[in-house]
């Protein structure tokens, strides 16, 4: 083994150090909102053992998501309702998605004298924080990044083989996991052909990539036996359209979904620094088109698979901001590392000196970790304003559509803050000690997926079945219209609820509030409000 690659391998174990450092505290977070949907298949599927893991089982919410939830699935064969299991589960999952955007690299940009900047842009992918939060928050979405970035790893390696196994793991993650796979098949073909030849030359290029068909083979062999066999369509859409197409808006750049998209992708969380790097460089390229001048080279690249990459990364964001619904940003999780790459050619192309690029990524990292635990980047609190979370603040990622009536739920999904809502529950749990009797409330919008069963010794939120607790959960619609109401409940404030909310005030007229007690953690706030039935 060469020096240079001890090094190489020496400093991808640092790097996977800092990103095993960064999830470690957070291995026991029982995930909330969507998070839960999506970890409750996973366990699910494996509670009858392997004979139980089977296509249906496998689906999780609608999706085509057997590739990987498998995964997820295979770490509760080992220890059933083990939530630790599955967050480890990802992070070794994230691990190989670094290795093969290393790998990316490494074919995109191969001369040695710059492997050292390469190793400081992996490391800028492995601290970014929505890619951080989608691997928490446990969701389809978090398998496609992965197996996005396998895929391409062994497809701009000729391993043409390794690219159609991960991909059939990337087309049966997500739906758009089948898009992205298409998408990079699809343009590397045609960047084989379009260099100049005969036909039979041209054929003979792309004749070895034949086994890259079969994953979209199979998916489609997928849809046509799911949908003759099963009530509801292979293919995820929204209630309310008639087909998964109705879902886009290709030529509708002004709605606010789309804004909030473009918002989130290119501003949140110091990512304005990254896409002001691109914004100088296609300045500079505008610039020098309308003078006529010759392109410039990019240092230490191969031309052609960096013009793969980067009409690649715009296609994809283009596709993927297509499809309007919520502004959930783990939907574009494998669009960050992209840009992060394009921002480095950007350096390049522009003639940074290698100590400003080595500042500049170096600052880069730093602003990431940074917004990996706060939110106070002014560019994005300027965009979408904060709101108080007790202690700290967050941004109101619904600001921009209104899709939610208070600040967001599983939109506020983009940084590590938001494992808070877990750990402030387990210090009010702690403080009140309940019982399987104890009654607690909350909004009926606040409600969904946030409860959880309790470990009876501990009194913390569990995903296990086993030697837990599970107090009587209510929302103040229930309250208020069953006859068969608590004497006494915890009525819980928590602070993403809605803006307007008068679902404390409703009760007023069945229950008076007779203490109040405050939990803090992480710099959560969590006002429980102790109500009592008024004698009628």
């Amino acid at each position: 083994m060469t020096p240079e690659r001890r090094e190489r391998i020496a400093t991808f174990v640092a790097i996977a150090l800092v990103f095993i450092a960064i999830l470690l505290p957070e291995l026991h977070y029982v995930p909330i909102w969507d998070g839960r949907v999506y970890a409750n298949c996973a366990i699910e599927a494996a509670k009858n053992g392997i004979a139980g893991l089977s296509m249906e089982s496998l689906r999780c919410a609608g999706h085509p998501s057997q590739g990987y939830i498998v995964f997820l699935a295979a770490s509760q064969l080992l220890r059933f309702g083990d939530i630790a299991a599955l967050h480890l589960t990802n992070v070794l999952l994230g691990l190989l998605a670094l290795a093969s955007i290393r790998v990316v690299l490494a074919r995109v940009f191969p001369d040695p004298l710059v492997a050292r900047q390469l190793d400081l842009v992996t490391f800028l992918c492995a601290v970014h924080p929505v890619v951080l939060s989608t691997l928490l928050q446990v969701n389809v979405d978090f398998g496609v990044y992965v197996f996005f970035f396998v895929a391409l790893a062994a497809l701009l390696s000729g391993r043409f083989g390794w690219t159609a196994l991960a991909g059939v793991l990337l087309c049966f993650s997500k739906e758009t996991g089948v898009l992205a796979y298409v998408l990079m098949v699809g343009l590397d073909v045609l960047f084989r052909v379009s260099p100049p030849g005969t036909p039979a030359e041209r054929v003979k290029r792309v004749l070895p990539m034949w086994i890259t068909a079969l994953p979209v083979a199979l998916f489609g062999a997928h849809v046509l036996w799911w949908n003759a066999t099963h009530a509801q369509a292979a293919v995820w859409k929204h209630t309310w359209q008639k087909g998964t197409i109705d879902g886009f808006r290709f030529f509708d750049l002004s709605e606010p979904i789309f804004r909030s998209y473009a918002a989130g992708i290119f501003l949140l969380g110091f990512m304005w620094v990254v896409s002001a790097v691109i914004g100088a460089d296609l300045l500079a390229a505008g610039v020098r088109m309308a003078r006529r001048l010759p392109k410039r080279i990019v240092p230490g690249a191969d031309p052609a698979r960096l013009a793969y990459l980067s009409v690649l990364a715009a296609a994809l964001t283009y596709l993927l901001t297509s499809f309007r619904t919520w502004s959930n940003l783990r939907y574009f999780a494998l669009i960050y590392p992209l840009l992060v790459i394009l921002a480095f050619a950007a350096m390049l192309r522009l003639g940074a000196r290698t100590r400003v690029r080595y500042a500049a990524m170096a600052a880069i990292g730093a602003l990431f970790l940074f917004a990996a635990y706060r939110s106070s980047d002014p560019v994005s609190r300027a965009v979408y304003g904060t709101f108080s979370i007790g202690q700290r603040d967050m941004y109101r990622m619904s600001s921009i559509t209104g899709e939610y009536a208070g600040p967001g739920r599983d939109e506020i999904v983009y940084n590590l803050q938001f494992t808070g809502y877990h750990h402030v529950q387990n210090a009010l749990f702690h403080a009140l000690q309940p019982m399987d009797s104890t009654a607690f409330a909350t909004s009926r919008v606040a409600r969904w997926n946030i409860w959880s069963q309790l470990d009876a010794f501990t009194r913390e939120r569990t995903m296990s079945q086993q030697g837990v607790i599970v107090p009587r959960y209510w929302d103040d619609v229930d309250l208020l219209a069953s006859p068969q109401r608590p004497h006494d409940v915890w009525f819980l404030e928590f602070t993403y609820r809605p803006d307007h909310d008068t679902s404390l005030e409703s009760l007023k007229p069945l229950y008076r509030e007779i203490g109040v007690t405050r939990s803090i953690a992480r710099g959560h706030l969590l006002v429980a409000h102790h109500l009592e039935l008024i004698a009628p």
